[in-house]
C-alpha cells in the first residue's frame, strides 16, 4: 500500500512539475514575442524617422535653391504662399512645409555697441522701443524688463566692465562673468557676437517667457539695418516714437502692391513727414549687402499604426530642421551658415 501510494504522490509531482515548465515556457514565449514586435516597431520608427529627417533636408534644400535663383525670395507672392505653414508638398512616402523668414526685418542684438563697446544709442532705443510696444500689446503678461539690454552690451563686448546705461530708467546695469559665476550651473560672460538668438537664454533677465515674446523680432546676422520690405509691424514702430501703428500698417499695405526699390520711396507714403523720414532713413534699407534668411523644415512621413496589446493610439514621425542661410549679392552664392535638426 505505502509503495502504491509513493508511486501516486511521484506522478502528482511529475505532472506538477511538466505543468510549471509549460507554464514558465509559454511566459518565455510570450515575453519573447513581446521583445520581438517591440523590437520590429522600434525597427520601424528608426526608419520613419530617418523618412522624416529625409523629407525635412529635401524642403531645406527646396529654400536654399529658391534663394538662389531669385533677387528677394520674400516679395515673391507665388514663393511666399508655398514657402508658408499652410502649404505642405509631397517628398516620397512623406510630405514637407518650410517657412522663411527674412532676418533683415529683425533687429540686429550684436550691434548694441561698436567695436570699441561704445554703446550705439539709436539701436538701443530702438529695442528699447520694441519692448515697450510688446508690453502695450500683451497687457495681460508680467512686463518685460529693460535689463536685459545692457547685460546684451556686456555679453558682447570685450572687456569685463558692468555696462551702465544712465539713460535708461530703472534696470539699467548689466552683468559680467562675477554674476553668471554665481548661477547654479555656473558660466562665464562669453564677451563675443551671439551665434544664435537662442544664446540670449544665458543673459541675466532673460527667461523661456521672454525670449519667446521677442525671439521673432531678433536676429545676430545682417549689417543693423531693418529691411523695410519684411520687417513686422512692431519693428516698423519701434523705429521711431513718432511712427505709430496706422502709419506702419500703411507701410505695410503699400509694401504688399509693390516692394520699396528705394528709401525715398517713403516720403510718398501717406503720413511720413519730413522729419520722421530723415530720423529713419539710416535705419532702415531695401537691399541688404547679404541676405540672411531664417529656414524651418518639417517633414512628416505616415503614422505607425500599433495594437491596442503593444500601445495606444497612433505613432506619428515627424523632424525639424532649422538653418541659417546667408546669400552673398555679388556672386548668388548661399551658403548654410547654421543647421539644427529639432
Amino acid at each position: 500500500m505505502r509503495a502504491r501510494r509513493t508511486k501516486a504522490k511521484q506522478k502528482g509531482f511529475v505532472v506538477v512539475l511538466v505543468l510549471s515548465m509549460v507554464g514558465l515556457l509559454a511566459v518565455l514565449q510570450l515575453g519573447f514575442n513581446y521583445k520581438s514586435r517591440t523590437n520590429l516597431l522600434a525597427a520601424g520608427d528608426f526608419q520613419k524617422s530617418q523618412q522624416a529627417l529625409n523629407c525635412a533636408k529635401a524642403g531645406l534644400n527646396v529654400a536654399v535653391a529658391a534663394v538662389r535663383n531669385n533677387e528677394d525670395i520674400i516679395t515673391n507672392k507665388k514663393l511666399a504662399s508655398l514657402f508658408s505653414d499652410e502649404t505642405s508638398f509631397p517628398v516620397g512616402e512623406g510630405n514637407c512645409s518650410v517657412t522663411i523668414t527674412d532676418e533683415a526685418g529683425k533687429l540686429n542684438v550684436n550691434l548694441l555697441a561698436d567695436r570699441d563697446g561704445k554703446p550705439d544709442r539709436a539701436r538701443i532705443d530702438q529695442l528699447l522701443r520694441l519692448i515697450d510696444l510688446l508690453n502695450q500689446q500683451e497687457p495681460g503678461l508680467s512686463n518685460i524688463g529693460y535689463g536685459f539690454v545692457p547685460a546684451i552690451i556686456d555679453w558682447t563686448d570685450t572687456d569685463d566692465q558692468v555696462v551702465c546705461l544712465p539713460f535708461v530708467k530703472g534696470e539699467n546695469l548689466g552683468a559680467e562673468s562675477d554674476y553668471y559665476a554665481g548661477l547654479k550651473p555656473p558660466y562665464r560672460c562669453r564677451n563675443k557676437p551671439f551665434d544664435t538668438t537662442e544664446g540670449l537664454l544665458l543673459l541675466k533677465g532673460i527667461t523661456p517667457e521672454v525670449f519667446n515674446r521677442i525671439r521673432d523680432y531678433v536676429t545676430v546676422n545682417g549689417d543693423g539695418k531693418v529691411s523695410i520690405n519684411s520687417a513686422p509691424k512692431l519693428v516698423i514702430e519701434s523705429l521711431s516714437q513718432e511712427l505709430n501703428p496706422a502709419l506702419a500698417q500703411i507701410i505695410i499695405d503699400r509694401r504688399k502692391i509693390k516692394s520699396f526699390d528705394s528709401i525715398m520711396e517713403l516720403r510718398d507714403v501717406p503720413g511720413m513727414t519730413d522729419g520722421l523720414y530723415y530720423s529713419i532713413r539710416d535705419m532702415v534699407t531695401v537691399s541688404p549687402a547679404d541676405q540672411y534668411y531664417l529656414v524651418t523644415s518639417r517633414g512628416n512621413v505616415d503614422p505607425v499604426r500599433r495594437t491596442a496589446f503593444f500601445s495606444n493610439g497612433v505613432n506619428r514621425t515627424s523632424c525639424t530642421i532649422s538653418a541659417v542661410l546667408r546669400k552673398n549679392m555679388q556672386t548668388k552664392n548661399v551658403d548654410v551658415i547654421l543647421y539644427k535638426e529639432l
